[in-house]
């Protein structure tokens, strides 16, 4: 079947990058002696409030602060204190609003000349609440997307495996981020998607379109990076990691995370247009290749044009608080736009979006080609599209308002429910006496 052969194609394509992907992932995998040691961190407590009184203060008007005080009595969960109640202070201003049942991290700090210890507040204790919000998140998932739903939480669960155990410690150990983050996307994208969607022809083109954009943004973000003379230096964030792992290619880390950034949209895109060609093709397995390319990308088009706005609002919510500084400080717009911690986003959000364009017609061209090989009995490969294999000849039924003698009795060995659709189908197609024979028309 020329379905069988094209499919063969693209699994080719996508062993090829498995492969790649399985000798780069042990070429780079870290010997645990190669990750630096991380430094010890002070013990922290878990703590829970159980009085509290708000100190009034001076406003200083220089720092904007009110001076306000909190004088918390805390009850120690943890620790060699646990069971005993300390006061501990901390001011108002930088904090929630504190309350009695709150729980919270606290450290031991020195408090006196003579090496008198108290508790300072650390943190919030949040993982009761992220702890809800996942299970919610988990359930709305099971309970909407059922099989495909566990199957996707899994594949979740995977990704994030392969961050934390590959992406992260390589780059730690001192691998190109840029290599590891290629590889550890790929291997994400083939296994995800595979687990998600099935091994099928469609999951395949999305695939192959997926790898085909992704290649495009990373030689855009590679050219660009180098014309806009990005140095990776833009936040506090890189300075800290450069002195916390030595040599690390700060570049070669923006362009690390554009490239993780980009496979995540890209993914949504290339598996939405795959899944719209099929169903278009599932409706009517006459339509050549121009016809279902065209529709198919009429909807490619309204993707494009929603998610490339998805791509701003996600870069301009994670910068809000920057540029809220930035307009603060009276600097003309094209002097804060030329700024290498703005102009990282920009050249992030531009080249993953050429990235999502890229991707829509490449994508709908694979999957069109796929799609209009199958057999015309072939099953739907579109989640929750029922298609009913019926022979190329259909035999004439009557349809809605055609009295049933009119129409000669033919073998048929379908369904009441499949005449019944195909009388439905012809009649809306055709008009009034679609049902009808045609020696009778």
């Amino acid at each position: 079947m020329l379905e069988d052969r094209t499919h063969r194609w693209l699994l080719a394509v996508v062993g090829v990058l498995l492969v790649a992907t399985v000798v780069g992932m042990v070429a780079l995998w870290p010997a645990p002696r190669d990750v630096p040691d991380q430094a010890p961190l002070e013990d922290r407590y878990t703590a829970v409030i159980r009085d509290l009184e708000v100190v009034p203060g001076e406003i200083d008007p220089m720092l904007g602060i009110s001076g306000d005080e909190v004088v918390l009595q805390a009850e120690l969960l943890e620790g060699p204190d646990a069971g005993t109640t300390t006061t501990i202070r901390a001011a108002a201003d930088g904090y929630p609003n504190f309350r009695v049942g709150d729980r919270i991290e606290v450290q031991v700090a020195n408090i006196g000349g003579e090496g008198e210890s108290g508790y300072f507040v650390a943190d919030f204790q949040r993982l009761p609440a992220l702890g809800m919000l996942l299970g919610l998140f988990v359930l709305a998932v099971l309970a909407i997307g059922r099989w495909h739903g566990l199957r996707s939480l899994v594949g979740l669960a995977l990704s994030l495996l392969i961050v934390v155990r590959f992406v992260v410690p390589a780059i730690l150990a001192g691998s190109s981020p840029f290599l590891v983050a290629l590889v550890g996307s790929i291997a994400v994208m083939i296994v995800t998607l595979y687990l998600a969607h099935g091994v099928n022809p469609m999951t395949t083109a999305a695939i192959v379109g997926t790898s085909a954009a992704l290649l495009l943004t990373i030689l855009l973000g590679v050219l660009f990076i180098d014309q806009a003379s990005i140095t990776g230096f833009s936040s506090e964030e890189a300075g800290m990691v450069r002195f916390t792992v030595e040599g690390i290619d700060l570049r070669g880390l923006v362009l690390a995370g554009l490239i993780i950034a980009a496979l995540g949209v890209l993914d949504d895109v290339t598996v939405s247009q795959a899944s719209t060609v099929f169903a278009l093709h599932d409706t009517d397995r006459t339509l050549p290749w121009r016809s279902l390319f065209g529709r198919a990308m009429k909807v490619g088009r309204d993707h494009i044009a929603s998610v490339v706005n998805t791509l701003f609002l996600a870069y301009a919510g994670a910068s809000l608080t920057l540029l809220v500084l930035f307009s603060t400080g009276g600097v003309p717009v094209l002097e804060l736009v030329n700024a290498e911690i703005l102009a990282v986003e920009i050249v992030k959000t531009v080249v993953g979006s050429l990235g999502l364009i890229a991707a829509v017609p490449i994508t709908t061209a694979l999957a069109a080609t796929v799609a209009i090989r199958r057999d015309v009995d072939a099953p739907s490969l579109v989640a929750g599209h029922d298609h009913h294999p019926h022979h190329a000849e259909r035999p004439a039924v009557a349809a809605p308002g055609t009295p049933a003698e009119r129409v000669p009795p033919r073998d048929d060995h379908r369904s009441e429910d499949e005449r019944a659709h195909d009388a439905w189908m012809r009649y809306l197609r055709e008009g009034p006496g679609a049902g009808e024979p045609d020696e009778r028309r």
